[in-house]
């Protein structure tokens, strides 16, 4: 299996056909400048009237929107809309989208190769996916309007703190001369990666100080690569910046960075803490998914500001009913108020949230919120030498989903050298075959580590749900092996 480091090598045809991207981008960040500090109580009748004008847009021109709100009177409250699950959107790929061109078809031949990343799907909009931890992978296309937003709250809310002014955001640092690297899954039209490579074409000045890393490569190698790019900026999963935070603590990466970002799984104080100590510089976090980018922003106190005037975030129970503030929601269902070519309303997002009561000691009034989101663990797997290797969830979810196309699986280490998998499937004859298309590439991608010899067990019951989100711990340590 081949590693992929990379940067940004663009064309100025590039740069010229996405020049209309930037000033729609510069033009967004403009207007969010003219008011930076924006009261709760604003946001959210904002956010109310954007919800009003989407719920019509998507009742006249998307015809799944339509028949699904064939029974609501117009101008309902939106909690009178029902809910609307990723089954039910991919499932009905082309009668979703507001613009007829787009069908499941064509996406799929643009999303086919990796050399499209980046780039504009129909000239217009940007195409991403999502892993299948609900089962079902998604495929979301994201008009002009709503990449404007995604990079104007990316430049200007994160950017509110007045009291940590040392926070950096890829926008700001992109006017001063640091260098700056993202480490992710690369080999996949990721939500992050592209919306990165596409970000950077829009900065001809990026081209040559912005670097993307693969999680797949053996680790001593993307220290090394680190070592060499010495980037001021660093972006991964909390995961993946733990190692790194070892790493440098055990002084093997040698970098000074001048801020670190983190998105995609959940991350707590503890960790926080060991890797802006590691590091010698401020942690920003971003809530976000592949539905709707940028929900809500990490401040210096570590709390998570959600951008009400462009996403509803309502914390539900088992049967969607709406659970007051203060209190751990089941799911939460999401409206995206920026993509109007896939609207997304009401959507079962299926993280479990908590609205906070109290303000927070950051001064911004923006309502905060805590995420129980992606707590996979990360295995750490033996090599020569007495040593241990770490292999990162989002790196075995990247090899299963993207080199044996299978999805919902489930991942227990359950000894030193030992992994039992469960796999998805109607039947066990089914869910053995999906072990076998797994088993091939998950050998080869843990041999390109360098750990020993691993032995793979087939699991044949099928992978256990979270009884309330329905998403999947896809990877986890046996008790016994916690302390590995």
């Amino acid at each position: 299996m081949t590693t992929k480091e990379s940067g940004n090598r663009s064309s100025p045809f590039d740069y010229l056909s996405n020049w209309s991207d930037g000033v729609s981008c510069w033009q967004a960040i403009q207007r969010l400048q003219s008011r930076p500090i924006i009261s709760a109580a604003s946001a959210r009748r904002i956010g109310q009237n954007r919800a009003i004008e989407l719920i019509a847009h998507a009742r006249k021109r998307s015809a799944l929107y339509a028949e699904h709100y064939a029974s609501v009177a117009p101008g309902s409250a939106l909690e009178d809309y029902p809910a609307i699950s990723r089954q039910t959107l991919m499932g009905n790929f082309d009668r979703w989208s507001c613009d007829p061109r787009v069908s499941r078809e064509s996406v799929d031949r643009f999303i086919a190769t990796n050399d499209t990343i980046g780039d504009r799907y129909l000239g217009d909009y940007l195409v991403w996916t999502s892993s299948g931890t609900s089962g079902e992978p998604g495929i979301y296309v994201q008009d002009r309007q709503a990449l404007s937003v995604y990079q104007s709250l990316l430049a200007v809310r994160y950017q509110q703190d007045s009291r940590k002014p040392t926070f950096q955001d890829p926008w700001h640092m992109a006017f001063d001369t640091s260098r700056m690297a993202m480490i992710a899954a690369l080999e996949g039209h990721f939500a992050g990666v592209v919306f990165w490579q596409w970000s950077s074409k829009l900065n001809p000045w990026l081209s040559n100080r912005t670097r993307t890393f693969s999680i797949l490569q053996p680790l001593p190698e993307l220290v090394a690569q680190l070592n060499e790019w010495q980037p001021g900026f660093l972006s991964s999963y909390p995961s993946m910046l733990a190692v790194l935070a070892n790493e440098q603590r055990c002084g093997r990466l040698k970098l000074s960075p001048r801020s670190l970002w983190c998105g995609g799984e959940h991350l707590d104080c503890h960790q926080r803490q060991q890797m802006e100590s590691a590091f010698g510089c401020p942690l920003i976090e971003d809530y976000g998914a592949s539905e709707a980018m940028n929900m809500a922003f990490g401040c210096s106190h570590g709390r998570l500001h959600v951008n009400t005037d462009w996403f509803i975030l309502e914390p539900v129970d088992e049967n969607l009913k709406a659970v007051p503030a203060g209190q751990k929601s089941a799911t939460t269902l999401v409206t995206n108020l920026a993509n109007r070519l896939q609207p997304l309303i009401r959507y079962d997002i299926g993280d479990s949230v908590t609205l906070h009561t109290d303000a927070c000691d950051c001064g911004n009034p923006l309502p905060t919120l805590s995420v129980d989101g992606r707590s996979d663990d990360t295995l750490w797997l033996p090599a020569d030498k007495d040593e241990k290797i770490p292999v990162l969830p989002l790196a075995l979810n990247t090899v299963i989903e993207e080199h044996a196309g299978e999805f919902g699986f489930q991942i227990n280490q359950c000894g030193p050298q030992e992994l039992s998998i469960r796999t998805q499937g109607d039947s066990v004859e089914s869910r053995c075959r999906a072990f076998r298309k797994i088993r091939g590439p998950l050998t080869r991608y843990l041999s390109s580590l360098g750990t020993l010899p691993i032995t793979l067990h087939h699991d044949k019951r099928p992978p256990e749900r979270d009884a309330c989100s329905g998403k999947l711990n896809q990877v986890s340590k046996s008790p016994e092996l916690l302390s590995l």
